[in-house]
């Protein structure tokens, strides 16, 4: 019976891993929210009746969606409304109304085929865009298409308020206006069978620290409502009908996870020194403001990363206004006080700016994009350093530019700065004159030019997951090839040295902030190379203090020192974790947890 428990053999399936930790429960499956809508050929006369039709359904859908902002708000904060806030604004905007409408006309169609016809081609446009953030932002299109068909359909989907306590949800795809009935004192975690890193579900999970996975293929069709569920959100795991060693195994995992996390607290004000005195500054990657939250939890010394291109996610009108920007920097500049915040300058494709003359690209992604497009469209870059100078008065701000690739670009973005800060001095407006401007080193021509570079820079921020997928040459959304993404390959590791060196002969600051920073056997490693100004995904903070706080430097630079010179990633490997015991078995267990 479909109500049974199957007494079925464990099975374990991967997929991204987008919060951390271990959460044992039962499967809640949400009902799939797409369902099917048929054609239906409409004679002349009927075609304004269904036009009617589809606006009572579109204004119906406008009062659901202030309701559901109403419960997001006081089930996870007002922060979160913001997803919801932009799906009322598509269906208050008549343009993809009209164009549903016309699509009822032309067609002869029944409305919830125009509404399916219409949003999937925006679909498949966002689908092309090379920016996964601003790629996953078509499930909004798609979930208030849901929203109206629904309402069209008269079917109403399975509530999440039906859910026990202890459940796990599991969704082919959790769209937003599903958590609006989300508890957050029932879930223990996420899986979805689609979405990455940037994903609602990975925002809202790492939000509220829920372990969630996402990525994981056909996981609707693998497991029934209330089927045991274990989800290792930092392995990136999901165990499906677990045996009782396993069961036992991961229930003593979560209980020390939870130790941790009161150590974690408890040691939060410890400073990040190695065992023979040398200070490393641990800060924080932020993509959202809303994200300052876990910031402030770690204690973070400062942002050493915000992501500005998310900005365009929330802009009203799709390009984020000056006064929009200045007033996200300011309130980032009001919260990290003097740590500081460092603002890297739109890192947008050629596929991803909504500008007349711009179209896709074939290759954005070594295309017109970051530093480049922002010289191309500079009227766009001046308001955002308008915005930032105007912020920096509040606070400890930088700018930084990313993907770099000659020196050129440096002077040039410089004089566009410089000549801003002349045009607010002379309209008496309030701004910082003197900011300091870094360089991103993401791509290999910036390596090699690194001391030139650094002759213009203020500071270097080292950019590793760029910087590893052009040095390698290695797509890390290719399934394929995704295996060769390597940052223990010794040419990365010589790479990164070169900038280093390149960084202190000129007596600059060079920060770390790709994963690297956020992985323990690697950070040893960037320990050694001279590297200890690192920043991270907050939640990764404690065990990097932790191992820190572990080793000594000079240990850290012996093993660099030994396998820079290696030929494979392979054998660095291997040397890494056979001298990680003599370095002690707390450094271990940190730097290759589970």
């Amino acid at each position: 019976m479909r109500g049974l428990i199957r007494k079925l053999p464990e099975e374990r399936l991967e997929g991204i891993g987008v919060c951390p930790g271990v959460a044992i429960g039962n499967a809640f499956l949400v009902d799939d929210p797409r369902g099917r809508v048929v054609r239906v050929f409409l004679p002349k006369e009927q075609l304004e009746t269904e036009i009617f039709r589809f606006r009572e359904a579109a204004r119906a859908a406008q009062v659901q969606v202030k309701k559901d902002i109403e419960r997001v708000r006081a089930a996870l904060g007002s922060d979160h409304a913001y997803i919801l806030e932009a799906h009322l604004l598509m269906l208050q905007d008549r343009t993809l109304g009209r164009q549903i409408e016309n699509f009822i006309r032309v067609n002869h169609a029944n409305a919830e085929w125009a509404v399916r016809d219409v949003t999937q081609h925006l679909l498949e446009v966002y689908g092309q865009i090379e920016d996964e953030y601003l790629r996953e932002r078509g499930s909004d299109i798609e979930d208030v298409a849901h929203r109206i068909i629904k309402i069209l359909s008269g079917k109403e989907q399975r509530s999440l308020n039906e859910m026990a306590d202890n459940s796990i949800i599991v969704a082919g795809d959790l769209l937003p206006s599903v958590t609006a009935d989300l508890n957050p004192r029932k879930v223990l975690g996420f899986v979805t069978g689609i979405g990455g890193w940037t994903s609602h579900t990975a925002i809202i999970a790492r939000s509220v620290n829920i372990p969630a996975v996402v990525g994981v293929r056909d996981i609707t069709e693998r497991v029934r409502s209330g089927e045991t569920v274990i989800i290792d959100g930092a392995a990136g795991t999901v165990i499906l009908n677990p045996s009782p060693e396993t069961l036992i195994f991961y229930t003593e995992e979560r209980q020390r996870q939870r130790q941790q996390a009161l150590y974690d607290i408890e040691e939060r004000e410890l400073p990040a020194i190695t065992l023979d005195n040398h200070e490393a500054r641990l800060r924080a990657n932020i993509e959202l403001i809303e994200e300052i939250d876990s910031y402030q939890r770690f204690n973070a010394a400062g942002v050493g990363l915000y992501r500005s291109e998310f900005l365009y996610s929330q802009a009203e009108t799709g390009q984020p206004t000056e006064e929009e920007q200045y007033e996200a920097y300011k309130f980032l500049a009001g919260m990290v006080g003097d740590e500081g915040a460092v603002i890297r300058t739109f890192d947008l494709g050629g596929d991803k700016l909504h500008l007349d003359g711009f179209k896709t690209e074939r290759n954005p992604a070594i295309g017109l994009r970051a530093i480049r497009l922002s010289l191309s469209v500079e009227p766009v870059f001046r308001t955002q350093v308008r915005a930032i100078l105007r912020a920096a008065a509040h606070g400890d701000l930088k700018i930084l530019l990313p993907f770099v690739t000659n020196v050129d670009e440096v002077r040039q973005a410089k004089k566009i700065i410089a000549d801003v800060e002349r045009e607010l001095s002379d309209e008496h407006i309030l701004h910082e004159q003197r900011i300091e401007i870094g360089v991103m080193i993401e791509v290999p021509a910036a390596v090699m030019m690194a001391e030139a570079l650094a002759r213009e820079a203020d500071f270097f921020s080292l950019g590793t997951n760029d910087l590893i997928q052009s040095l390698l040459a290695v797509d890390r959304g290719n399934e394929n090839v995704s295996a060769l993404f390597d940052p223990m390959h010794p040419a990365v590791l010589r790479a990164v040295k070169m900038v280093a060196e390149a960084a202190d002969k000129m007596q600059i600051p060079v920060n770390v902030c790709g994963e690297m920073a956020s992985n323990p056997a690697q950070v040893i490693l960037l320990l050694g190379l001279g590297l200890r100004d690192l920043s991270m995904t907050p939640s990764a903070i404690p065990a990097i203090r932790r191992l820190v706080r572990s080793v000594k430097l000079t240990d850290a630079q012996a093993l660099a020192s030994h396998v820079l010179w290696m030929d494979t990633p392979a054998e660095v490997r291997h040397y890494v974790q056979a001298h990680l015991m003599d370095l002690g078995s707390e450094l271990l267990a940190a730097a290759y947890p589970g």
